[in-house]
């Protein structure tokens, strides 16, 4: 009899709730360092606690994977628009590829990203936090700019 009096419990019913099935793959993706062409699948802002900043995470579809772009960002309370500050790399980048020049910081729309081909530029992280050199196999690769938003007209 089990305990409590109830039903026992199997290893086959504990293999009914198992979370092998639905991991998902979250391991960072090495690619060769170049310019490629992807697009834009989404995007989120997020606290990094480990370096007290904000960032804007973006990631990627170049070929069949997924590769994430992260920039400095400042806090706003918007979830369609992000703010950065005048000389960051982000509002440069965007105003680079876009060529457009901003009247305002605090309400940068993702949106000319949206379904339209992009070049990137992407690198290798091959140094983790503290710049120590990491070993071959922990090498990854992230988007490091968008260089242009390919017209297709």
């Amino acid at each position: 009899m089990a305990w409590g009096g109830g039903m026992n419990i199997t290893n086959a019913m504990l293999d009914e709730y198992s979370d092998e099935r639905i991991e998902v793959d979250d391991r960072p993706v090495l690619i060769d360092p170049g310019i490629y062409k992807g697009h834009m699948m989404n995007w989120e802002k997020s606290f990094n606690p480990m370096f007290r900043k904000y960032s804007l995470v973006m990631n990627f579809k170049i070929r069949d994977e997924v590769i994430p772009g992260w920039f400095n960002i400042e806090p706003s309370d918007s979830k369609t628009t992000v703010k950065a500050g005048w000389k960051s790399n982000f509002l440069r980048m965007y105003q680079g590829c876009l060529d457009i020049r901003l009247d305002r910081r605090d309400r940068i729309s993702l949106a000319p990203f949206n379904n339209k081909p992009l070049m990137l530029e992407v690198v290798s992280i091959e140094r983790d936090a503290d710049h120590k050199e990491m070993a071959q196999v922990n090498h990854y690769s992230r988007v490091k700019k968008i260089l242009k938003v390919i017209d297709e007209d």
